[in-house]
């Protein structure tokens, strides 16, 4: 009886080793953001047989070059990196063909990526994407959701399609957001987030257990790019309004203001009651090291950090002394 037992155990090792796939990878990704979803599948043995990201490209006033940040990230991880200009030149796509990828990953790479590609591996491209899906479509799905007042997003895993974000979905791993908590410090967290989602969406590809939902496209709202417009505070709107804005416009493009000539960036805030609500949105209450605080169309919002254009991050209580303001002073 034992050795039956033994051999029927090695037999459903054999089937289920029959069951998974090889999983062969090839990763798109560009920017910080990428970062950790490739370090995330190296470490949980998923490494990729080719890491693709963007030329390293000019930046900044002085226009010095720069190397792509997933470009370094594979140098330390000692995988293999191609820059093309058009990963769509034919012989790109002969060289990624010639690797017979199994599945393709795909994390913040910013090209559009068309049918030759999608089509080229057998289990498709995979994108992580930092929203709960069908909700929040595009390039900007963080700041949008802050800006909202979701309290809940998190990370889906889905199948490329032509259409934008309208694959199917593998698998959805939600997290709360915090009260207080801004795009960049979300951003972070959810890049995190992708390369565990990532690991267990191949892991489902290696033990072919991937099945794939369709989206509710009824159900689907648009996370456009975020402009430096996007930016402008409007102090006739309610203060909880505002300060989801800032909290979704930092650490960029910023949360704008003028007072006078001159234009500021609204680093943090918090919104306080107004017990007369007798004040001009935009009118400064009180200033000083707590805080300066504003009327908006309904409470007040006490500005904490203050940035002047093409100055330093400071206090309230550096501004102030720094900027003295006169009675009548306003934010535009």
């Amino acid at each position: 009886m034992k050795v039956a037992r033994t051999s029927l155990a090695a037999r459903d090792r054999a089937r289920l080793g029959a069951s998974r796939l090889a999983v062969k990878i090839v990763f798109f990704g560009c920017g910080d953001y990428a970062r950790p979803s490739l370090r995330a599948l190296v470490e949980g043995g998923f490494r990729p047989e080719l890491v693709v990201t963007k030329p390293d490209a000019p930046r900044g006033r002085g226009r010095k070059i720069y190397p792509q940040e997933v470009r370094l990230e594979a140098e330390e991880l000692g995988l293999t990196c191609a820059q093309p200009e058009d990963p769509h030149a034919p012989e790109f796509v002969a060289e990624l063909r010639s690797l017979a990828p199994t599945v393709g990953i795909v994390v913040s790479y910013g090209v559009i990526l068309k049918p030759v590609l999608i089509d080229l591996p057998p289990k498709g491209l995979l994108n992580a994407h930092a929203s709960l899906l069908p909700a929040y479509r595009g390039a900007a799905p963080v700041e949008h959701a802050i800006r909202a007042g979701e309290t809940r997003t998190g990370v889906t895993i889905m199948r490329i399609v032509p259409e934008l974000d309208a694959g199917d979905v593998l698998l959805r791993k939600p997290t709360d957001i915090g009260p207080r908590e801004t795009a960049g410090e979300l951003r972070d967290r959810m890049a995190e987030l992708s390369g565990v989602a990532l690991c267990e969406a191949l892991e489902l590809v290696r033990d072919g257990r991937d099945t794939y939902a369709p989206q509710d496209h009824t159900q689907a709202t648009r996370a456009p790019k975020i402009e430096k417009p996007d930016g402008v505070i409007d102090w006739g709107r309610p203060a909880v309004q505002i300060d989801r804005l800032v909290r979704a416009m930092t650490p960029k493009p910023g949360a704008q203001t003028r007072l006078g000539a001159k234009r500021y960036i609204v680093i943090s805030a918090e919104v306080e009651d107004d017990l007369y609500g007798m004040g001009m949105p935009g009118g400064i209450l009180s200033a000083g090291e707590e805080g300066i605080r504003v009327c908006t169309g309904k409470d007040l919002l006490r500005i904490i950090r203050i940035k002047p254009d093409n100055g330093r991050n400071m206090s309230a209580g550096e501004f102030v002394r720094g900027h003295p303001l006169p009675p009548d002073a306003r934010f535009t």
